[in-house]
Formats: C-alpha cells, structure tokens, sequence
C-alpha cells in the first residue's frame, strides 16, 4: 500500500509540474500585415510571357523574354526588384525597390528605380502573376505614337 501511495505521490507531482510548464510556453501567433502576406505571394521569379494583351498597332514582342524578381526583407516587406529581357518595359537598368499595397487578388505594385513602367497592377492566383498597366507608346519605326492597356502573364519559376 505504502508503494502505491508513492507511486500516486510521484505521478501527481509530475503531472502538476508537467501542467506548469505548459502554461509557460505559450506559441506567440504573429499576425502578418496584409502588405507582408501579398509581398510573400509575389516575391519570387516570375517569367515565360503569356496571355499578352497590347493595344492595336503595338506587337506583344514588347514584353520580349520578361523575367522579373520580387524579394523581401527578413520580415516580408517588399525589398529588391529585377527586371530582365524586357527593356521597352522597364528600361535597360530593370534594377530597384517594391512597394505593395492591396490584396493578392487586386494589388498594386510600385517600383523605385525603374523606368518608364513605374506603377502595375498584379492578380496572383496559383502559380500565375499577370501583370496589368496603361501606359504610352511610341512605334520607332513608324514614329506613331499612343495610349493602351497592356497585360501579360507570368509563371513562377
């Protein structure tokens, strides 16, 4: 009997130590801004120009072999832009910063550093980015010049 009781001693001391030390270690739940979990769905390499939309007279070789890369911080915030193969659209440089602003589905995507394509809206839906902007054109060979919506679509690389 003695035995038992001691084993009863030692099983309700360890569970009350046990029950202790859970209440201890609580998990901290990080709630992420709605900047940092559409900057996450973005950042990456996105590339393979499709579904490429131009205004009348402007051939979608505009977009050219389009690869564009999105980073962020250690804490998800936009951070380092990279645009390659696409110099009519975002110049020879293609190097700079993002900023985000919106929802995955209806985002608005900055760019500092970058030119002449400044300004886009983005849709990220599974492995797609399609990319959507109005912007002014010039035919170098004709000299006609315009307006237009423009938009293609990227796939994560």
């Amino acid at each position: 009997m003695r035995l038992n009781a001691k084993i009863i001693a030692a099983l309700l001391i360890a569970g009350i130590t046990g029950a202790a030390s859970c209440t201890k270690d609580k998990l901290k739940h990080e709630v992420l801004s709605p900047e940092q979990l559409v900057s996450g769905r973005i950042a990456g390499t996105w590339a393979n120009p499709g579904n490429i939309v131009t205004p009348g007279n402007v051939p979608p070789e505009v977009f050219g072999a389009m690869r564009l890369v999105f980073t962020t911080d250690a804490e998800g915030k936009p951070s380092k832009f990279l645009a390659e193969g696409c110099p009519i659209v975002f110049g020879t440089a293609g190097a700079g910063s993002w900023t985000v602003t919106g929802a995955q589905d209806s985002a608005m995507v900055n760019i500092v550093g970058v030119e002449p394509l400044d300004e886009f809206s983005v849709k990220v839906t599974g492995s797609t980015l399609t990319l959507s902007f109005y912007m002014g054109w010039e035919n170098t060979d004709t000299k006609e010049t315009g307006k237009g919506d423009f938009k293609v679509t990227l796939t994560r690389q």
